[in-house]
């Protein structure tokens, strides 16, 4: 006896029934990818993991570029040095005009400020400066881990002129 839609007698499907079997199989493997999506999901919204975004913004929506780099700064302890930066940028407003023609600042490591002078007589000047410098630098920035950003100021004399075998470079 053969079965039907199946012509020579042979057990498996042909033709039409073919692909009505294929089309049964598939539906019913969507059919479970469907189910085990959503038995994953509530699991993991039971276990806490995060929803897809919605309409309202979130961590993971695109973040306005001034609050991601002060973010950026505030994790990496970067704010001292770049409000000391500032303060570099802005010495004469800081300073004064008259103290900014002789002396620069040349680095900022660890609260100490190196100034270079053009004289050593400025030299002297600054070092009998530095408490009030030092004062008014650190009101103008954020405090440092002991509550000061500067701690000290080292004061350079002028650079003194290279000479060589040649006489002056």
């Amino acid at each position: 006896m053969s079965a039907p839609g199946v012509p020579g007698g042979s057990g498996e499907p042909q033709g039409v029934d073919l692909a009505r079997a294929a089309l049964a199989a598939a539906r019913k493997r969507a059919k479970e990818i469907e189910q085990s999506r959503a038995r994953r999901g509530a699991a993991g919204r039971a276990a806490g993991a995060q929803q897809r975004s919605g309409s309202r913004s979130d961590d993971r929506d695109p973040q306005p570029l001034g609050s991601t780099i002060g973010r950026l700064m505030a994790e990496h302890g970067w704010e001292t040095p770049v409000a000391v930066g500032g303060v570099v940028h802005n010495w004469a407003e800081v300073v004064g005009e008259r103290i900014a023609e002789h002396c620069t600042p040349v680095s900022f490591a660890e609260g100490v400020l190196t100034i270079q002078v053009d004289s050593s007589a400025w030299a002297v000047e600054l070092r009998h400066l530095a408490g009030a410098l030092t004062t008014r630098l650190n009101e103008s920035l954020p405090a440092g881990p002991d509550g000061r950003a500067v701690r000290r100021i080292s004061v350079l004399g002028p650079a003194k002129p290279r000479i060589g075998l040649s006489g002056f470079r």
